[in-house]
């Protein structure tokens, strides 16, 4: 089968481009062709179909210019692109597929590539990584706490709250692409949307999409990745994005009002001077940041750690961080929020916490650092959870079911 892979970033960004290119791998290991379709970017693998991606844009940038020409510029690219459609025609001139699987392509590529693919009668397939068909903000948080103002389409309640980045321009964009997309019927042409959590799916539900067009299908992580432990212990561990929804003072708070324990904070963000201001205030002899790290550095710093910590006071949906933690043998200290739960079997593999709520959590980091036995065993029973929920074959079993399903309604409907 000859599978086409869309996904904004080319590079490790985030959890969604690494579903992607792990995804490339297993399918490209099970004998099927795997053709990339991206945005251009300094920091892109290199790719033999590069020459096919769309002309890099930083929105917010052009947003921030102030000017005639760059609205039109953001507006011609992140609510409708026709140079994606462009790019992609010709792409599929040379290479065609069997089917489509799509990733994170708001704001940059956009669903306008949808029209493209209905054309050629391409099935279409969407991972979804975040909730930006529910929420313009694509996290279900606005002004420092969970919001869905915007249930029932509601979108222009973003505007008004200025949920994107704190900017009205900005949410007007966002705003307006959640409307026109609709007007459009483009997410009519989806023939799947793939949730990675039940919670996601439920979401979903709620705002009345079909149920019968959505499939849950968890991550996967390969076991074997080879990365050998970075520094050493004993210290807790957060490795993510330094951003408000995180929940990082929190997590600052309940560290330091645990005795002994250390914190290492891998990651950067727009919240990182605020948050090393509140260590500062706190306890900044047992808390040190680290800055981004590249992701086999990461991976090394999660073997090396005694747990994990994930404070989120968002609704996390799949975090990738978990199964690369429960890969490597440690326990999971998580919010019972979103997703995560679902991850996280209380007592277990980790332990949960309210979030937002600094004693539960420090209680619960308490008893992680000082019964090193029963943590051993929580990360021993969490390697094994993955290795028999989350692992490829299991994975690719599931999503070739759905791109079956998904190429045998085109041949029906072709058929007629």
């Amino acid at each position: 089968m000859d599978i086409l892979l869309i996904n904004t970033f080319h590079y490790n960004r985030g959890g969604d481009c690494i579903y992607t290119f792990e995804l490339a791998d297993l399918l490209r290991g099970k004998r099927h062709k795997v053709v990339h379709f991206a945005m251009e970017h300094p920091l892109n693998f290199t790719s033999e179909y590069s020459k096919y991606f769309v002309p890099e844009i930083d929105l917010l940038r052009e947003l921030k210019k102030k000017s005639l020409i760059s609205g039109l510029k953001v507006l011609n690219r992140a609510i409708y692109s026709n140079i994606s459609k462009k790019k992609l025609s010709l792409l599929l001139d040379e290479h065609p597929v069997d089917i489509a699987h799509i990733q994170n392509i708001h704001g940059h590529i956009t669903p306008s590539v949808f029209h493209i693919l209905k054309k050629r009668n391409i099935p279409i397939v969407w991972t979804l990584h975040d909730y930006f068909l529910l929420c313009p903000n694509s996290t279900f948080y606005s002004k420092g706490k969970v919001c869905e103002a915007c249930r029932g389409n509601k979108f222009y309640k973003a505007v008004i709250n200025r949920c994107r980045k704190n900017s009205f321009a900005a949410s007007v964009i966002v705003v307006f692409e959640e409307y026109i997309h609709r007007l459009l019927g483009l997410l009519r042409l989806v023939d799947y949307f793939i949730t990675p959590s039940l919670f996601l799916k439920k979401k979903l539900v709620e705002n009345k999409f079909p149920e019968d067009k959505i499939v849950h299908i968890p991550n996967f992580i390969s076991i074997d990745n080879g990365i050998e432990r970075n520094r050493s212990g004993p210290y807790a561990l957060y490795g993510g994005r330094l951003s408000y929804e995180k929940g990082l003072k929190t997590l600052i708070r309940a560290v330091s009002s645990v005795s002994g324990i250390k914190l290492l904070i891998a990651g950067d963000g727009p919240y990182r001077k605020e948050i090393e201001k509140e260590v500062d205030s706190v306890n900044k002899h047992r808390i040190e940041f680290l800055g981004h790290q590249p992701r086999n550095v990461l991976l090394g710093l999660i073997k090396g750690a005694m747990f994990i910590i994930i404070p989120s006071e968002w609704y996390e949906n799949f975090p990738y961080s978990i199964l690369e933690t429960f890969a490597s043998g440690r326990p999971v200290v998580g919010a019972k929020i979103g997703g995560i739960p679902e991850l996280i079997k209380e007592g277990e593999t980790g332990l949960l916490f309210e979030p937002g709520n600094t004693e539960d959590l420090a209680e619960k980091i308490r008893w992680m650092f000082e019964h090193p036995a029963e943590r051993e065993k929580m990360g021993q029973r969490a390697r094994e959870y993955v290795l028999q929920e989350y692992n490829p074959d299991l994975h690719y079993e599931r999503i070739m079911e759905v791109y079956h399903r998904a190429i045998k309604k085109h041949k029906v409907s072709g058929d007629k």
